[in-house]
């Protein structure tokens, strides 16, 4: 399942009503970001070393273990993150946090299922697989 990281913005913040900024602007943001191993942060990683830059060019303000308090932290104004568009689909519907694509950075990822074949699965997991295969195989944009 592809997955797309974005910058998220809290709703009083004057990127909100963009639909995009360079990344030269980002790096004078206070950015929050996932904690050193985590797979968000690897890709945000991966993504800033093909657009030639360093998160250590960036302003740093703290690191987070879940996305879930990256969210809140953004909402209370601590700073900017760059987080799965599917983790903050109903805070931007909401006006709460709005998505901006950064310029010159495109952060993806895929997510893979892995099953044992010898084993079989439980109704609920059966409905789970049902679901993610459900879902669009398209690139992130």
């Amino acid at each position: 399942m592809a997955d797309e990281l974005v910058l998220v913005v809290p709703a009083g913040h004057p990127w909100a009503a963009k639909k995009s900024v360079p990344l030269g602007e980002l790096k004078a943001e206070p950015l929050i970001v996932r904690e050193r191993g985590s797979g968000s942060r690897d890709a945000l990683e991966r993504a800033l070393a093909e657009a030639g830059a360093a998160l250590s060019g960036f302003r740093v303000v703290g690191e987070m273990g879940s996305t879930q308090a990256i969210k809140q932290a953004v909402r209370a104004g601590v700073g900017l993150a760059i987080v799965s568009k599917r983790a903050v689909e109903d805070e931007c519907r909401a006006g709460l946090l709005h998505c901006v694509k950064v310029k010159e950075l495109r952060v993806a990822r895929f997510f893979y299922l892995v099953t044992h074949r010898a084993r079989s699965r439980s109704p609920l997991a059966q409905a789970f697989v049902a679901f993610l295969e459900s879902e669009p195989l398209e690139r992130p944009s």
